[in-house]
């Protein structure tokens, strides 16, 4: 196993969609930056969609003096919030038992895209972040 991501992997059985599996593996340090780096890129466009800069200072002006303003605005150390949930998808899925094509990890129903996307956060950070913040 050692330091390559790929060689790290989890057959992950499908609770709500049984007998089906989802083969998930670690996500490498790059793979990790890009899902960070397409979560910043949307937040961003976001907001730009908001207003720009005028919607940051009403945000600014809304949060100021409370205490957990960092946490409202960033979202707190939440790494499900920090990561593209379609790029940790297309980079972490391996396999599934399904005849469709991995192509198709875009058309995922709601439920699935969830859980798969946990499962891969789980198995890629360290000490169970992802896993305490989805217990939540």
């Amino acid at each position: 196993m050692g330091i390559f991501a790929s060689y790290v992997s989890r057959v992950v059985p499908l609770p709500f969609d049984e007998p089906h599996t989802v083969t998930i593996q670690k996500l490498s340090g790059k793979a990790l930056a890009d899902a960070r780096q397409a979560r910043i890129a949307a937040s961003m466009a976001f907001v730009q969609s908001l207003g720009g800069a005028a919607f940051g200072r009403e945000l600014a002006a809304a949060t100021a003096g409370r205490e957990d303003a960092a946490e409202v605005t960033a979202g707190g150390d939440d790494p499900l919030r920090k990561y593209d949930r379609l790029t940790v998808l297309a980079k972490g899925v391996t396999a599934w038992t399904y005849d469709e094509p991995l192509a198709r990890v875009d058309d995922l129903d709601e439920q699935a895209a969830d859980f798969l996307f946990r499962a891969i956060l789980d198995l890629t950070l360290p000490n169970g972040d992802a896993e305490k913040k989805s217990a939540t």
